[in-house]
């Protein structure tokens, strides 16, 4: 498949399989996180020198959940570049001076041997609209729409989780004070518990906020796109075209700032979302 062939659908199954694999790499990452978690609690209760051996097997998972985060966030930013490509061509259609898509294709495009992702069902957007700036609108608020919610299921999750992990580390900490006070011998193991689960925390606590940015950032957006629902296409592509483009970079910052929602809240939530849009849409 080449950027001249495939159609907004191909761009946009390519897109979702980078968006999945950014999705299983934060997932890898956070569970790294738990392991480092439970090492550094554990080497908070040895009192012996030997409580560097889990301080430091923590550091190094650590780390290696930190590789898994920074190659889960090249995917991530490689989907949402051709979900927003196949967004455009699927709103405006080809143009004389088509986005160029080869650099991208280069990137995504699965090896030799693998089997490429099928295109996206032809109704994967709801818009009927003619091809043009209103169909483009109704893109736009729709995945706002959409993002919103799974933004927010996602941020209060892991916000619960958030402080769950806080809760029992702190608990724990103040548990393990009294019983190894006179270990003055590894207190730079327990420096390194601390930098780690710290670390740790202020690594979900960013996913969190960028989720409520996000959410907040797409309900925004919703409401600056309801104004112009009613509007036609001809005013919408000459007086109003400034803020048509003007919602789509909102739209880009809204959610290239923000982490892949896991897959599992997404088809947890699909069925109530497409309810709530449906509803919304017949209203």
């Amino acid at each position: 498949m080449t950027s001249s062939q495939a159609s907004p659908h191909e761009i946009i199954a390519l897109a979702n399989a980078q968006l999945e694999k950014a999705a299983k790499g934060y997932r890898r990452s956070r569970w790294l996180q738990v392991v480092t978690f439970a090492l550094s609690i554990g080497s908070i209760f040895v009192t012996s020198p030997l409580a560097y051996i889990p301080a430091l097997i923590a550091l190094g998972v650590q780390i290696s959940s930190w590789v898994a985060r920074n190659k889960a966030a090249k995917c991530h930013s490689a989907g949402e570049e051709g979900r927003i490509r196949g967004l455009l061509l699927d709103a405006l259609g080809a143009v004389d001076e088509r986005v160029d898509l080869s650099n991208w294709f280069d990137r995504v495009t699965p090896p030799a041997g693998e089997t490429l992702p099928a295109p996206v069902a032809p109704d994967y957007f709801a818009s009927d609209a003619a091809l043009g700036m209103k169909r483009l609108c109704e893109h736009l608020q729709e995945n706002a729409f959409w993002g919103k919610h799974l933004y927010k299921s996602a941020a209060a999750y892991y916000g619960r989780m958030l402080w769950t992990f806080a809760i029992v580390s702190i608990g724990v900490i103040l548990i393990a004070i009294p019983m190894t006070s006179d270990e003055n011998n590894i207190i730079l193991a327990r420096v390194i518990v601390v930098a780690l689960t710290s670390g740790a925390a202020f690594t979900q606590l960013a996913e969190v906020m960028a989720w409520r940015s996000a959410e907040m950032k797409s309900e925004i957006l919703d409401r600056r796109l309801d104004s112009l629902a009613a509007l036609a296409e001809e005013e919408l592509a000459s007086s109003r075209i400034g803020t048509v483009f003007s919602a789509y970079g909102d739209y880009c910052i809204a959610t290239s700032g923000a982490p892949p929602v896991p897959t599992w809240i997404y088809t947890r939530q699909r069925d109530r979302i497409n309810s709530l849009w449906s509803r919304r849409a017949n209203s």
